[in-house]
């Protein structure tokens, strides 16, 4: 039997947020590959809130000065998880190591050059990167350093891996143009329950839901976006149910429902008329959104929370980009027809574990047939267009 390793910058039995969700979904799509891998996963011990996570932060900007890694990999670079992972790959035989995150790129130092070794990218981590340079102006030269060492990183780490499995297609074309010899495969946040059957009782008031992880600072950003520029602009009756870990920290406002975590998801559909993502901020893919399509949820997103799917229109499922545009829709009768529709099969399908088993089984066999690891591409000899 095949023996992979999952190197994980998140463990998915703890993590609540979008990459915990998307770890649950591969790990199934593995394990139904016709060879039945076994799957051994090692990930971080959940790090506590506050004042250490941010601490720790300024000490992994300041010594990626003088290091090789760029300071999100040395944030990541615990030394528990290094401990844990190099006396796995040094008592067990791996198949493959499947680094999941840009982030944990560091596991290749731990591993033999003979064991191939394949990364799962949720994100471009430079493009968040950039994302916070308005936010932290004092800190632009240190950023714009941090942004180039960073997309240095992950383009050399796609030179070394046998092959890299992308959540978000469009991000996949970008680092295909970066790197064209690079073995690639997208695989969208997959998801193993049945769709969940919704009940729709409607009420005098448009009840919008939006459920995010409020620990991941783009979500505040979008969810600022949402109650300030949009929400003053609906002229209707209307509710906002906010879910998700950290939603109990928001401030108290009119017309604003404020449910904090929640463990069934149950809970979420049959409370609202259809989910909104007023995605401006972040990267990769939303998986709320693909959780929502394929729990046969109607959904109002911007363009930044659909660009990484392979389908992305289609009956379930508004896409407005503007403030103005969204308050328009709110205010139309529009906004009752989403509410009465369900996302189309195309649109739900694309997130089924059956549609990738074959794609990503095929990844990996090639992944161990030719093993990169540690060999002369890390010289980005072959990045198209790149200088450094």
């Amino acid at each position: 039997m095949a023996r992979i390793l999952i190197a994980s910058l998140v463990d998915p039995l703890t993590h609540p947020g979008g990459a915990g969700t998307y770890t649950r979904g591969l790990v199934a799509a593995l394990r139904k590959g016709k060879t039945k891998p076994e799957v051994d996963l090692i990930g971080p011990y959940e790090p506590p809130p506050g004042s250490w996570y941010r601490w720790r932060q300024a000490i992994s900007l300041v010594g990626s000065c003088c290091s090789k890694f760029p300071a999100k990999a040395l944030f990541a670079r615990r030394h528990e998880l290094q401990a844990r992972i190099r006396e796995a790959v040094r008592s067990k035989h791996y198949d493959t190591v499947l680094i999941n995150g840009s982030d944990m790129l560091w596991v290749l130092e731990e591993l033999s050059p003979r064991t191939p070794a394949m990364l799962v990218a949720h994100n471009l981590e430079h493009r968040l990167l950039a994302q916070q340079l308005a936010t932290y102006r004092f800190l632009t030269s240190v950023l714009q350093r941090e942004i180039t060492k960073q997309r240095h990183y992950e383009l050399e780490g796609y030179c070394r891996v046998g092959g890299v499995i992308f959540v978000s297609a469009a991000e996949m074309a970008w680092s295909v143009a970066q790197v064209p010899s690079l073995r690639a495969v997208h695989v969208p946040p997959l998801f193993v329950q049945a769709p969940i059957v919704r009940t729709l009782i409607r009420g005098a008031r448009l009840r919008l839901g939006y459920l995010a992880d409020f620990a991941w600072w783009p979500n505040y950003r979008n969810w600022s976006w949402l109650i300030d520029e949009i929400l003053p602009r609906v002229r209707r009756p209307v509710e906002v149910h906010v879910f998700g870990r950290q939603s109990n920290q928001l401030s108290p406002r009119d017309r604003i429902v404020i449910h904090g975590a929640v463990s069934d998801l149950t809970a979420v559909w049959n409370q609202v008329d259809f989910m909104v993502c007023p995605m401006r901020t972040g990267a990769g893919v939303s998986v709320k959104v693909a959780e929502s399509l394929y729990n046969r949820m109607p959904v109002l997103a911007t363009p930044e929370a659909v660009q990484g799917f392979a389908c992305s229109t289609g009956p379930g499922l508004t896409v407005i980009d503007k403030a103005e545009a969204w308050a328009a829709f709110l205010n139309s009768p529009d906004a009752d027809e989403l509410a009465t529709q369900e996302p189309s099969e195309e649109l739900r399908r694309q997130f089924s574990i059956d549609r990738h088993v074959k794609p990503l089984e095929q990844l990996v066999a090639e992944a161990a047939l030719d093993c990169p690891t540690g060999n002369a591409h890390s010289d980005l000899s072959m990045v198209a267009g790149t200088a450094y």
